[in-house]
């Protein structure tokens, strides 16, 4: 017995004094994937920065220190093209960092969905950390995925706002969030308010633009009505 708690006090002592490691981390109920779409920004953009949260295993130190992310197994989008994976400074006395992953609004996300699998790489302060529970409930994690699209695909929520706003259709929604600046028409985001007030709005600005371009019709053939 003596010498089974010795062994275990050595390994958990070897585990932090081990060599610095750095993990993605995810806090309760989160997953390990973000959905992103170009589509669903009032203004347009070409360029974006999605941030993903990391955390250090190990001690803080009175210097920065080199993180390194790369491209995992499955990734689908084209490095330099549809994005960047910047190497980034934790800076001195940090146990955390959010991670910047810079998206571009490219033409290869027109149409279809591409993915970047985020993997912490080894640099010459950390190596990728044990994944698992840690304290707090989060979970450490290795890989983190990022879906890209510039495609408006239907909202789960959108069959509750139906009787409000119409049927879904892609223009529709571009012409929505056009028109009022914002991209989440849930009832839980814009109350009953929007949901009487937004219509109105969006009629109003329907009869300019046909008084300039004629009926606006979406991908099904169907003119736009509000």
């Amino acid at each position: 017995m003596c010498m089974l708690v010795t062994a275990c006090e050595k390994q958990e002592t070897m585990y932090y004094q081990g060599e610095a490691r750095i993990s993605f981390y995810l806090a309760q109920y989160e997953i390990d994937s973000l959905n992103y779409s170009f589509a669903f920004d009032p203004i347009p953009k070409d360029v974006d920065t999605v941030y993903v949260k990391m955390r250090i295993q190990g001690p803080t130190l009175s210097r920065e220190r080199i993180i390194s992310v790369k491209a995992g197994e499955g990734t689908t989008a084209a490095l330099g093209i549809d994005f960047e994976l910047p190497t980034i400074k934790l800076p001195a006395g940090a146990n955390v960092i959010d991670y910047p992953l810079v998206i571009f609004n490219s033409s290869a996300i027109k149409d279809k969905s591409v993915k970047v699998v985020l993997q912490v790489a080894e640099s010459e302060d950390f190596l990728p950390g044990a994944t698992g529970q840690e304290i707090g409930g989060t979970s450490a994690v290795n890989s983190y995925k990022v879906w890209l699209s510039n495609k408006l695909d239907k909202p789960a929520y959108w069959d509750d706002v139906l009787y409000y706003f119409g049927k879904f259709s892609e223009v529709r929604l571009r012409f929505m969030i056009s028109t009022l600046g914002i991209s989440d028409f849930s009832r839980a985001s814009i109350g009953a308010y929007g949901l009487y007030n937004y219509p109105l709005s969006l009629r109003n600005a329907l009869v300019q633009y046909e008084a300039q371009n004629g009926p606006l019709i979406d991908e099904f053939g169907n003119p736009v009505t509000f």
